[in-house]
Formats: structure tokens, C-alpha cells, sequence
């Protein structure tokens, strides 16, 4: 399909929903739409891990441009707009499951993580027939990104992240406790501008 001047190419696959277990034979279906610009087809890919988790991809477009970085990613690239396993186009996450035991439910949803969807990732790339691409992470994106840098770096041509990025050198306790204390600095910041949330905070964690 081609609308204002891009051509939107929609590919669905089905993939395991767990990976390097034969004896499991679940599937899932990802999807995933490739948007190139005129001329551009002979460009390199770009992979866009949205940030969430649990959030699909945008839909992109120039008219406005969104998102912002759009526009100038098409100069470079075809660019692959991926929805996450478990969101959007691909199977999602909806009420069913919700209505599985907590068990069921909660064994389901340790097989949306980021390794399967690097693996997913994976499964697209060979679909589209490119040796390597380029991934652009961003937030839950980015940390996605550092598995896949991890596990199929020969698969990366360029790693772009927009947050996301672990801290170098230091425990992650030590980080959420910096959050943390962060965190009630400004609550209490917050409090003095609106004292009667505070009550209704409380209620609201009782």
C-alpha cells in the first residue's frame, strides 16, 4: 500500500511462543510494517523497539511526522515497525488470558519478555532477507537492545538508544535506591503544592 508518498508493506509470522522448546508446540503471531520512502527501497532496515513494555508501535507517519524521528530515519533506512509480542498486531494480551488461572496466566506471560522478542526480532530479519540491520531502542526498547547486543551482535549493523541504557559499574540496588529517595523527595515536593493528596495517596495504597 502507498499513502503520501510511503509504501506501508504489513508482514504477519507465526513464531513460537516459546523458544528452543520443541515439546512446546504454542504459536503466536507478530507483526511487523515496513515503511519505506520513495526511492528508498534498496535502503538498509531499521528495527524500532518501542518503549513499555506492553505498548505496540506507533503508526507512523509524515503528515504529521510522528514520531519525531521519522522523517530523517527515512533518508537511511527502510523502517521496520515492530509490534511486540503481546501487543497491537500481534497476538495480544486481552481478556482471555485474563480469565486463565493466576498459574496459567502468569506462566503465559514469562514468555513475553525481552529475550523472545529478540528472538522474534530474529525470525524478522531472516523473513525480510537482510543479513544485518539496525535497531533503534527506545526506554523497555533499550534495554531490549542491550539482550539482543548480548545474544545476536553479529545480526546488528548500528545500535541507536533512546534511553534504556543500564548503569556501568553499579548494582541495581543501588540505583533503585537512588530512585527511590529521589522518588520521596519530590512526592514531598509535590505534597506542599497539594496537601490533600497526600490523604488521598494513602487511601489509595491502603
Amino acid at each position: 500500500m502507498t499513502f503520501n508518498g510511503l509504501k506501508y508493506q504489513n508482514h504477519q509470522l507465526a513464531v513460537p511462543l516459546v523458544w528452543d522448546d520443541p515439546s512446546d508446540s504454542r504459536t503466536i503471531e507478530i507483526f511487523a510494517r515496513v515503511v519505506t520512502a520513495q526511492g528508498g527501497e534498496d535502503l538498509p532496515y531499521l528495527v524500532f523497539l518501542q518503549g513499555g513494555p506492553g505498548y505496540e508501535a506507533s503508526r507512523p507517519s509524515l503528515k504529521p511526522t510522528q514520531p519525531s524521528w521519522f522523517a530523517v530515519a527515512l533518508q537511511r533506512y527502510q523502517v521496520v515497525m515492530l509490534d511486540q509480542r503481546g501487543t497491537g498486531r500481534s497476538t495480544p494480551v486481552g481478556n482471555e488470558l485474563l480469565s486463565l488461572p493466576v498459574e496459567e496466566a502468569a506462566e503465559y506471560c514469562s514468555h513475553l519478555r525481552a529475550d523472545a522478542i529478540v528472538r522474534d526480532c530474529e525470525a524478522v530479519r531472516e523473513h525480510l532477507g537482510a543479513t544485518k540491520w539496525s535497531v533503534l531502542g527506545q526506554s523497555f526498547g533499550g534495554f531490549t537492545l542491550l539482550h539482543y547486543l548480548s545474544k545476536f551482535a553479529g545480526s546488528l549493523h548500528r545500535a541507536y538508544f533512546t534511553g534504556g541504557l543500564s548503569a556501568v559499574g553499579h548494582h541495581c540496588d543501588d540505583i533503585y535506591t537512588l530512585t527511590h529517595e529521589k522518588m520521596a523527595t519530590r512526592s514531598e515536593e509535590f505534597y506542599r503544592l497539594f496537601p490533600g493528596d497526600r490523604d488521598r495517596m494513602a487511601k489509595a495504597s491502603e
